[in-house]
């Protein structure tokens, strides 16, 4: 299978003018390895994976020895020997920051919080998603989400139409997933993602006493993905005390498996708190919540949710490739109907995105964002998402962009 160039190569490579270490994590299966074994610019790197049973023994038990070689040096599935920590800090420090190391694992608490402590102040953190639409057909992130952010004027154009919007948003970007020659392979690569991958990964971190609570509480998420979710109610649905599903619900924040969206507030200003949650990737989330195929999505209701879970992934592939990431909310007033799925900050830098999945926006849909732009004027520009054809100016700084231009 031909490798896909994936934006996070960049950054990696960036990150080396100023550490020594690169700490890469991300959830399984979202092409860690595959990038760190084909990059080109790390060609030249020796490759270790703790994988291997015999590396890993040796990591355990000579970890100077396995680490003695002068090379710039890759070392996967690290959370498996996080004592190799040390001897990667003991290499970096003996050189004087001149040797150079790739850390990578998937995204759990093992991997995150001993590297903080170990490496601090010469690791950089980078966090790789699943393939972007724009990704997976070769194009660079500088798409219309990156012009708007930079204060660039956005240009009345027109894209191909797409015939598949609800196969792509089922199958969501996981590489295995997205890839698969038919949608019977994609549901069963799915499913068994969600039985193998996230089962295995929690009950690594921590023993769960009710597997099966545990999988309600997932999918109970994945049914809500984009609305704001209560602790109380879904501990009625899957069973469990409240303290235990805000447990779970850490764990799958810190897996990088879900994501919290805050409310967005400034001073003096009332709006809704409540976290809202997307997963990771709208395929994930489709087989979580037992949606066994596409047609399913045809469900006007359905398609909405999870083509705006879907359009939260380009959102966050696309922040990941800034050096300084901006914070994403969400926008709900107390009073009112008025809503703006999501609100991109880095400092006073503002933008607002929302999304609608039919294929045709007037003056009307516009409301929402109108009023967030009056009450937010630091806010640069509005966007509104949708799966029409056209990208043109719909209101005054407010944009109409198909998603296939994002």
């Amino acid at each position: 299978m031909k490798y896909i160039k994936r934006w996070m190569e960049q950054r990696i490579e960036a990150s080396f003018e100023v550490h020594p270490v690169v700490i890469l994590t991300g959830p399984r299966q979202v092409g860690k390895s595959t990038l760190l074994e084909n990059a080109r610019f790390l060609k030249n790197w020796r490759y270790l994976t703790l994988d291997d049973p015999e590396v890993l023994e040796q990591a355990q038990e000579d970890p100077k020895g396995l680490l003695w070689e002068d090379k710039p040096t890759i070392i996967d599935e690290v959370q498996r020997c996080s004592e190799l920590l040390l001897t990667v800090k003991y290499f970096v420090d003996k050189s004087k920051r001149r040797r150079r190391f790739i850390l990578s694992g998937s995204g759990n608490i093992s991997l995150r919080q001993r590297p903080r402590e170990t490496l601090a102040g010469r690791a950089k953190y980078l966090h790789l998603t699943g393939l972007s639409h724009r990704e997976l057909h070769g194009l660079s992130h500088e798409g219309i989400l990156e012009q708007a952010w930079a204060g660039k004027e956005i240009k009345p154009k027109s894209v191909k139409a797409s015939n598949n919007l609800t196969t792509i948003v089922w199958r969501g970007g996981l590489p295995g997933v997205v890839l698969a020659s038919s949608d019977k392979v994609a549901w069963e690569r799915g499913s068994s993602y969600i039985d193998t991958y996230i089962h295995r990964d929690i009950q690594d971190l921590v023993k769960i006493r009710h597997p099966q609570n545990f999988r309600r509480l997932m999918e109970a998420l994945a049914q809500a993905t984009g609305w704001e979710s209560v602790q109380n109610e879904l501990s009625k649905l899957c069973s469990e005390t409240r303290t235990n599903v805000s447990r779970y619900m850490s764990l799958l924040q810190d897996t990088a498996l879900l994501h919290e969206l805050r409310g967005y507030t400034t001073k003096n200003e009332r709006a809704y708190k409540q976290a809202k949650y997307f997963w990771f990737d709208s395929g994930a989330a489709c087989f979580l919540a037992g949606i066994v195929s596409e047609k399913e999505l045809k469900n006007k209701n359905l398609k909405g949710r999870y083509f705006e879970n879907y359009i939260f992934q380009q959102i966050n592939s696309w922040v990941s490739t800034m050096s300084v990431e901006p914070e994403i909310y969400y926008w709900k007033p107390r009073q009112g109907e008025s809503e703006v799925d999501f609100v991109i900050r880095s400092g006073t830098k503002i933008m607002g995105i929302e999304v609608k999945s039919s294929s045709q926006v007037t003056f009307k849909d516009t409301k929402s964002m109108r009023k967030f732009l009056k009450l937010h004027p630091e806010a640069q520009k509005g966007i509104i998402v949708y799966s029409g054809t056209k990208v043109f100016p719909i209101a005054t700084n407010i944009y109409a962009v198909p998603w296939l231009a994002l």
